[in-house]
């Protein structure tokens, strides 16, 4: 009897650490990393569907200079009104996750954008340099963005901002 307690309570404590390491750890890490990186393939490939993959369904966005948007519906409409029309490659780097709170892990991601002119504005840019800002969320069986924060740092946009306005015409 004192053996089977001793197998219950050893095989229950592997268990709840097993359970823990999805929280934390490198693999965690990893998978929010990936996330991160997949967020900037999505839009740059104009695959908004893919954004699924990162964001949770209530995930809220805060993308300057006022523009809060909520739920993974219109944040994939709001990216492609926004950015359907434009060739962009937007550049991660500087990537920091934090477990501080294993279950609600924090992320900073540095990046640079830029956006290409089509037709008559071929051959102009427009570019900015920012951080991504994420609060993380384990969700069917995987890590997903539950709020976005876009941060610009000085000097802010650089280039012709004609170029979003060639999108919406």
């Amino acid at each position: 009897m004192r053996f089977n307690l001793l197998c219950v309570l050893f095989c229950t404590f592997i268990l709840a650490l097993a359970d823990a390491s999805r929280y934390t750890g490198g693999l965690a890490e990893l998978e929010i990393r990936q996330k991160i990186s997949l967020y900037a393939l999505a839009i740059d490939q104009k695959n908004f569907a893919l954004l699924s993959d990162v964001f949770t369904p209530t995930a809220v966005a805060n993308y300057p200079p006022n523009s809060l948007v909520r739920g993974l519906p219109a944040i994939q409409a709001f990216l492609k009104t926004q950015l359907g029309d434009i060739v962009t490659q937007h550049t991660l780097s500087s990537t920091v996750v934090d477990f501080v709170n294993p279950r609600a892990p924090n992320s900073t991601a540095y990046l640079v954008a830029y956006y290409f002119g089509q037709g008559n504005l071929t051959g102009q840019t427009l570019s900015f340099y920012g951080r991504y800002r994420d609060q993380w969320e384990y969700r069917g069986g995987g890590w997903k963005t539950k709020a976005r924060e876009l941060v610009f740092f000085p000097p802010g946009v650089i280039g012709n901002l004609a170029i979003l306005g060639a999108a919406s015409s």
